[in-house]
């Protein structure tokens, strides 16, 4: 693959000695290869780029299509960037794009939706139809999976060995551990990068990241812990960046099976819940407590007129006695047919998880619950959870990883929600239905403000509290953003002074 005589050069000292890159990153996850595999970590360094991306309002974007509209129900055109190259030098088209969307279709992420054919209309405009009419069609295609790669560098199987795309960086090498130098896309579409270099590596504990900032080893350092942001804020050549993101941390039901198949238990333990106490303290006053799927501070789709519950160990104490739940008085665990209510909550460990479950226990407890926590590794309590009847499981979900409200359809439809809740109600699928279906964007905002109202009053999941990163860079660094769905670091904007 060919590149300019500058990068070459540039890519060598990076091989060589990758301290020498002007941008170092530090983060948790592991970059894979294949954007089917995971590709999150190669979109928000820059090196893919898709269809469409997100702005900064969490709404589709141009990105390789300049724009797109709906021709009829089941059918939609892209207009494609003239004049775009891949890495390496290849011309970026319709055909290309065609072809590397096909294997995006293929893929086990892309499985589950209607898309029937996508075809190149002529060099600069992608058609596709769908089976159904499908609204959320433009945000699933500015997902990770949906970038487009050069498809001359497919193996046969259809395999890749190296991300080719179009973004303002270039994949230079992979590097043991996790690790990934980068080089400035000299031929970029759009606005040209002013750092010439980017190293990205894993570092998974979360005080070697804070002390490779701290040190001068790394610029940019993710995903510290909340209860480092009073130190961090206080150091000198250090700015700490505290954005919101798209994800909940919450409680699933097993509405199927005693105790949780009385809607009275469930709505029990959200006045239960001291939910301000618990940011306050084990989340620093960081996060907030959410009131359901979306958070208004970064989305419109996000039901401006839900109140939440509020702490009301009362109001839970009446319910459970509605229920059946009998009380022998002060903090006695509650009977009802000579059983004891008695439920398991199992989480993984995830941060904050453990000690969240531990306040729940404390709340719940304080209301007749006999809460034994669990803390287990990931799958297996996946594993359990899809086994058979449970009482409820403590764990987090990104709401809005593409740009579309559609995703509460994998959280509450009877038959297409992959939490484990077995929820089923006949008007929340068809809100969900008909919005998936429409086209005018107030008529899908009020089916799914409703959905969010009828599952906050019905309670398959207890909304426990919205999520924060915590990002910190070198005092040197300008420019940076944070991104509200976390699709790019936007170094393409980034400046690192080197005086």
């Amino acid at each position: 693959m060919a590149a300019s005589t500058g990068a070459l050069a540039l890519a060598g000292c990076l091989s060589s000695d990758p301290t020498a890159a002007e941008m170092r990153i530090g983060a948790p996850w592991e970059p894979n290869v294949d954007p089917l595999d995971g590709g999150s970590t190669l979109r928000r360094l820059g090196i893919t780029e898709a269809l469409l991306g997100v702005d900064y309002d969490a709404n589709p974007a141009p990105e390789l299509a300049t724009d797109w509209e709906r021709l009829d129900d089941r059918s939609w055109q892209f207009s494609l960037r003239e004049d775009v190259t891949f890495h390496g030098g290849d011309s970026f088209d319709a055909t290309a794009a065609v072809e590397s969307l096909e294997r995006t279709l293929e893929s086990a992420a892309f499985a589950d939706l209607p898309i029937e054919t996508v075809s190149a209309d002529d060099e600069s405009t992608v058609v596709v139809e769908t089976e159904t009419p499908f609204s959320p069609l433009p945000a699933h295609f500015s997902r990770n999976e949906a970038v487009i790669l050069n498809p001359s560098t497919f193996d046969e199987d259809g395999s890749i060995s190296e991300p080719v795309s179009t973004g303002p960086f270039a994949v230079d090498s992979f590097g043991s551990g996790g690790a990934v130098s980068c080089v400035r896309h000299d031929e970029y579409h759009g606005e040209r990068p002013e750092i010439e270099s980017v190293r990205y590596e894993r570092v998974e504990d979360d005080q070697v990241r804070r002390m490779k900032l701290e040190s001068g080893e790394l610029e940019m350092a993710r995903i510290l812990p909340l209860g480092t942001v009073d130190a961090l804020e206080s150091a000198d050549g250090i700015d700490v960046h505290t954005p919101e993101i798209p994800r909940i941390r919450f409680l699933t039901f097993d509405t199927t099976s005693e105790p949780f198949d009385d809607e009275r238990v469930r709505r029990a333990v959200n006045y239960a819940i001291d939910l301000k106490e618990l940011t306050e303290s084990i989340l620093e006053g960081i996060d907030d407590p959410a009131v359901g799927p979306f958070s208004q501070d970064i989305t419109e789709w996000a039901n401006p007129d839900l109140e939440g519950y509020g702490h009301d160990p009362s109001r839970a104490r009446r319910l459970l006695s509605d229920a059946g739940w009998a009380s022998a008085g002060g903090n006695d665990v509650r009977t009802r047919d000579g059983e004891t209510l008695e439920i398991e909550i199992p989480t993984f460990d995830a941060r904050s998880l453990p000690l969240i479950a531990e306040v729940l226990q404390s709340d719940l407890s304080a209301v007749g619950f006999d809460v034994d926590v669990r803390t287990i590794e990931y799958n297996a309590m996946l594993e359990q959870v899809s086994q058979g009847s449970f009482d409820a499981y403590l764990t987090s979900w990104g709401t809005l990883y593409y740009p579309d409200p559609d995703r509460l359809a994998e959280l509450f439809h009877s038959e297409e929600a992959t939490l484990h809740h077995g929820y089923e109600n006949e008007e929340v699928d068809a809100l969900l239905e008909e919005a998936r279906e429409l086209d005018d964007r107030t008529e899908r905002k009020e089916r799914y403000y409703e959905v969010q109202s009828i599952v906050l009053e019905e309670s398959p999941v207890a909304f426990l509290t919205n999520y924060t990163n915590v990002i910190a860079t070198a005092g040197d660094v300008s420019g940076y953003e944070p991104h509200p769905i976390e699709s790019r670091y936007g170094l393409e904007s980034i400046t690192v002074d080197d005086e």
